[in-house]
């Protein structure tokens, strides 16, 4: 069997290609304040539903993978994102993922406890995550990527990018502060 050369041109680009992320909320919201008050230097609830490699390990110990993969860095001062949240983690302040979520779910509805899901296509993997404050999507972000199972560096840098546009830096207004407002004295 012969491939033509742009048929396994495409076939290694899409082997090559890492995770897609699509911001569905806006990069304007400031969570600066929040993001200091309620995740850093702290324990922050997680909770994962759904399972991203049904097929290869149970739901628990898809979330413990999740739980680990979570931790690395941001831009901002450290979180710990954890299944089972000490006494530091605030009241209130969730980080919630679902993996094989429907076209629709947004951050929002995952705030309000809904987790809507479709079947999950093997070899690929796509969530949708929000930082969830009383209930409130503060941020949000939905990826996906071609990953073999949970051990697919693939799938660890799809966490990884997902917690970095999760916990952006607020973005500089013109004011000179990063509140959007005016500040005199």
């Amino acid at each position: 069997m012969r491939i033509s050369s742009s048929v396994a041109a495409c076939l290694l680009l899409a082997a090559c290609s890492g995770p897609t992320l699509y911001q569905p909320g806006p990069s304007s919201r400031q969570i600066d304040a929040l993001y200091t008050y309620g995740a850093a230097e702290r324990d922050l609830k997680l909770e994962v539903q759904g399972n991203g490699f049904p097929g290869q390990m149970s739901g628990a110990a898809f979330a413990m993978r999740v739980e680990s993969g979570v931790q690395g860095p941001v831009f901002r001062a450290p979180t710990h994102p954890t299944l089972t949240p000490n006494d530091s983690a605030r009241s209130g302040y969730r980080l919630v993922f679902l993996f094989n979520p429907s076209p629709l779910m947004m951050g929002q509805s995952l705030c309000d406890g809904h987790a809507d899901q479709v079947a999950a296509v093997p070899g690929e993997v796509k969530a949708v995550a929000a930082f969830c404050v009383s209930g409130r999507a503060e941020t949000e972000i939905a990826a996906q990527t071609q990953a073999a199972g949970p051990d697919d560096p693939a799938f660890g840098q799809m966490l990884n990018l997902m917690m970095q546009a999760l916990f952006r830096p607020d973005e500089k207004t013109g004011s000179g502060n990063s509140h959007g407002r005016d500040v005199r004295l």
